[in-house]
């Protein structure tokens, strides 16, 4: 045997032959994703929600946990705003969206972000590739416009009907807490 290591090559061998016989130990467990939070914003330029309602569905949201960052925010506005153009007939889709577009990056806004103008009535849903990518499909943007726009829809009948304010806030609070609903619903369980 040739000596490497001079005098030590049998204290060597008996190094390496005691530690390939210990026993190998268990594989390490993987991390756990910290679970976090829904986030509900509201900001209602539009006056069509109670500050109990936004406050109601925050917590909702807030006491729902997901394996990832979830926010749900939603701009309400009275009319569109007069340093914008009126759109067109025909091009509204175009317009509103651009203009969401706009406001979700002016709030740096992640997950799905909602614009509603009062007059002339309109909701807009965008929803961020994050979002997208963990499963939040267009029919999911669709249905959560259709909780929204059905509502509105019904209050202004209300109103048209000669209901009481309260009345007409109590089905737009229920729209907020069902759109608040939906979209936990969808995403809760998603880890992409």
């Amino acid at each position: 045997m040739i000596q490497l290591f001079g005098g030590l090559g049998p204290v060597f061998a008996v190094l390496v032959g005691g530690l390939l016989t210990l026993p190998v130990s268990e594989q390490p467990k993987k991390k756990e994703p910290v679970k976090k939070p829904g986030a509900l914003h509201v900001y209602d330029g539009g006056s069509l929600f109670t500050n109990g309602a936004i406050d109601r569905a925050k917590a909702a949201m807030g006491k729902t946990v997901f394996e990832r960052e979830t926010a749900l925010t939603v701009e309400t506005f009275a009319t569109i705003p007069k340093d914008k153009t009126h759109p067109e007939k025909g091009e509204e889709a175009k317009f509103f969206t651009n203009w969401a577009k706009s406001e979700a990056a002016l709030d740096k806004a992640k997950g799905v972000y909602v614009l509603v103008c009062r007059s002339p009535g309109y909701v807009t849903v965008l929803v961020d590739k994050a979002t997208r990518d963990r499963g939040f499909s267009n029919e999911n943007e669709q249905k959560l416009r259709d909780i929204l726009l059905a509502s509105f829809k019904e209050a202004g009948q209300a109103k048209k009907d000669g209901k009481s304010d309260e009345e007409q806030f109590k089905i737009r609070d229920k729209a907020l807490s069902g759109a608040a609903d939906y979209v936990s619903s969808v995403l809760k369980g998603t880890v992409k």
